[in-house]
């Protein structure tokens, strides 16, 4: 039996007639003192007088009371011991102090991250030197001109660097894993499950022998056991998670008969397919519309938010970059040479970064002609 049941069979309440509810009484009590009155001592019940069976209009108050006992009884059986007299009291000790909330640990954790190409001198050329950074449940964005080693840094993490470079790095794990001691065969069964990369121009990354569907199929398929009937309707239903409109059809198309817009939405359609927990994305929205590229961006950012995804967002577009990411690396010459929260980019330091946001063009001002980025030596040491 209840505790409810109990407390109704103690009160010898009947729900039937409980009166409706009055909103008119006022509720006295510890938040309102304004409400509470003196007590007219004429009118106490002495304690010898038995206690007046509850009134239909106050049998919701016996209801209360019976339910606020049978609780405290049930508490006092549970926790104190029978006992013939009653034990002392111990004094009161101090609470010990709360343990440190242990800190998440991050989804991706880079160290020294150099990637170097043989030259024509016979050595070799650092295209990406010494890049450090750690990446939680978060949206990084990493900025910089061409050539900087953005779109490197990203292929490097993946596995995807150019047989002739050479990848090295002090500290290279994703959730705690060595991706530079992993085997091949490891890393192709991270690639496009847990970790994904949207690269940067869909016709040379989509298959040209081979339909939009079935690519997306292939992934889905490749990191998840599937019917080939299931595969095709979350691919169709990925197609249109990226807006587009008819997916049926674009799901037979090869890549060389849609846009270079829809291609990068099929790419990306791609890589979330298979829900990663780390997402590179390298200039995702460069070939969309500015709505499509907001619907793009919503849909990344529900994925971070919802999933806990980490995602690598690395762009041109410093406006884009400082309102959609949380953190922001600037890159010059293969190294980072600033990193700022997104909502203090404006207040950067470097002075690399201090010329591109003079670069942007201002719709107020009269600049012409535009400045120009003034390169120092210093700044590539």
């Amino acid at each position: 039996m209840s505790i409810i049941d109990r407390a109704l069979r103690k009160s010898g309440a009947n729900v039937n007639v409980l009166p409706p509810l009055d909103d008119s009484l006022p509720l006295v009590g510890a938040k309102n003192p304004e409400l509470a009155q003196p007590v007219d001592q004429s009118t106490l019940v002495p304690e010898s007088a038995p206690a007046p069976a509850p009134a239909p209009a106050t049998v919701a108050v016996a209801v209360a009371v019976a339910v606020a006992e049978a609780e405290a009884a049930e508490s006092t059986s549970a926790v104190t011991p029978p006992a013939a007299v009653a034990a002392p009291v111990a004094p009161a000790k101090p609470s010990a102090p709360r343990s440190p909330q242990l800190a998440v640990a991050p989804v991706l954790v880079v160290d020294d991250l150099r990637v170097s190409f043989p030259n024509r001198d016979g050595g070799r050329t650092e295209a990406v030197r010494g890049v450090s950074f750690s990446l939680g449940r978060e949206r990084l964005g990493i900025v910089g001109e061409s050539g900087s080693g953005k779109s490197q840094t990203g292929r490097a993490i993946l596995g995807l660097t150019a047989p002739e470079g050479r990848v090295t790095a002090k500290r290279l794990e994703f959730h705690g894993a060595d991706l530079l001691r992993s085997t091949e065969q490891e890393r192709r069964a991270l690639r496009g499950g847990r970790i994904a990369m949207v690269l940067q121009d869909p016709k040379f990354s989509l298959n040209p022998v081979m339909t939009i569907g079935d690519q997306v199929v292939e992934t889905l398929r490749a990191h998840t056991r599937i019917s080939s009937r299931e595969a095709r309707l979350k691919a169709l239903a990925a197609l249109e998670a990226v807006q587009i409109d008819q997916p049926e059809r674009v799901y037979k198309l090869y890549p060389h008969e849609v846009s270079g817009g829809m291609g990068q939405r099929a790419m990306i359609a791609m890589m979330l397919i298979a829900e990663p927990e780390l997402l590179i994305a390298d200039e995702p929205t460069s070939a969309l519309d500015v709505t499509v590229q907001l619907q793009v961006l919503a849909i990344l950012d529900d994925l971070v938010r919802e999933r806990g995804m980490g995602l690598i967002f690395i762009s041109h577009d410093l406006r884009l970059v400082s309102t959609f990411c949380d953190r922001i690396l600037v890159m010059y010459a293969g190294k980072v040479v600033e990193e700022v929260s997104s909502g203090a980019l404006q207040d950067a330091k470097h002075p690399y970064t201090r010329g591109l946001l003079n670069c942007l063009p201002k719709l107020a001002d009269d600049r012409h002609p535009l400045p120009t980025l003034d390169r120092r030596p210093e700044w590539a040491a």
